[in-house]
C-alpha cells in the first residue's frame, strides 16, 4: 500500500475542515503516468518511490499559492523537478569557485550538495528540501538547505512518507512536528485572509525525547 495515500487524504481534510481553501487550491491535481515517465526519463538515477507516490496524488503545487509543508514550502510539480539535477550542479560549482582544493582540505568543507540530490520542495526565499538518492544509510532522507542559516544538507526526516505521516498526525492531534534536535514545527491557524496554516518553529528540549539522534541542528 502506498504510504502516502492515506496520511495525505488526512491532510486535505483537515485543511477542509479548517476552510483553508487557498491551500486546497494551490494544490495541483495528480501528475499522469506519462509525465511522471518524462521525470525518470530526464533524471540519472531511479526516482525514490516515495516521490514518485507523492506525484501520483499531487503534481506539486502553485508556487503562489498559501504552503502546507512546514517551513513554507512549495512542492515541485513534474516540470519543477527536471531542473533539479541543474540546481545542485550549479551549487557545487559555486562550492568550487568560492573555495580551493587547498582551502577544502585545510578546513575540512563538505560540499554544498551532491549530484545524488534532488530538490523536491523551495521557499519564496531560497531554501530547499532535497531528496538523498545516494545509496546506503542516507538513501530516501528529507535534507533541507538553507544559505542564510548555513543548513548544507541538515537531515530533517527520514523519508518523504515520514515527513507526510508526521505532518498528520500533529494537525490531527495538535503535538510539534519533529524538525530538528533542538526544534520543531507546530500548526498554526492564520485567519488571514486567507485562513491559512503555519508551522511555527518552537525550540524544545533535546532531552526530552521528541527528537531522534539522526536529525540535525
Amino acid at each position: 500500500m502506498d504510504e502516502l495515500i492515506r496520511p495525505g487524504e488526512r491532510i486535505e481534510t483537515w485543511l477542509r475542515e479548517q476552510r483553508c481553501t487557498s491551500a486546497l487550491s494551490a494544490l495541483h491535481p495528480p501528475a499522469s503516468e506519462e509525465a511522471i515517465q518524462s521525470l525518470q526519463n530526464a533524471i540519472a538515477y531511479p526516482l525514490h518511490p516515495h516521490l514518485v507516490q507523492w506525484l501520483r496524488i499531487h503534481d506539486g503545487a502553485h508556487e503562489h499559492g498559501a504552503p502546507v509543508w512546514p517551513g513554507g514550502y512549495v512542492p515541485y510539480g513534474v516540470e519543477g523537478l527536471k531542473g533539479g539535477p541543474r540546481q545542485t550542479a550549479d551549487m557545487l560549482e559555486e562550492f568550487h569557485d568560492q573555495f580551493t582544493e587547498e582551502e577544502i582540505q585545510d578546513m575540512g568543507l563538505a560540499p554544498w550538495a551532491d549530484p545524488l540530490w534532488l530538490p523536491i520542495a523551495g521557499t519564496n526565499t531560497g531554501e530547499s528540501l532535497v531528496i538523498d538518492h545516494r545509496p546506503g544509510d542516507t538513501y530516501g532522507t528529507i535534507l533541507e538547505i538553507d544559505y542564510a542559516l548555513d543548513f548544507w544538507g541538515d537531515v530533517r526526516w527520514k523519508n518523504l512518507g515520514e515527513m507526510i505521516r508526521l505532518m498528520a498526525e500533529s494537525l490531527k492531534s495538535g503535538v510539534p512536528m519533529p524538525y530538528s534536535r533542538h526544534y520543531s514545527r507546530v500548526p498554526q491557524l492564520d485567519e488571514g485572509p486567507p485562513r491559512h496554516l503555519n508551522w511555527k518553529l518552537e525550540h524544545h528540549d533535546p532531552g526530552a525525547g521528541l527528537v531522534g539522534a539522526r536529525y540535525g541542528r
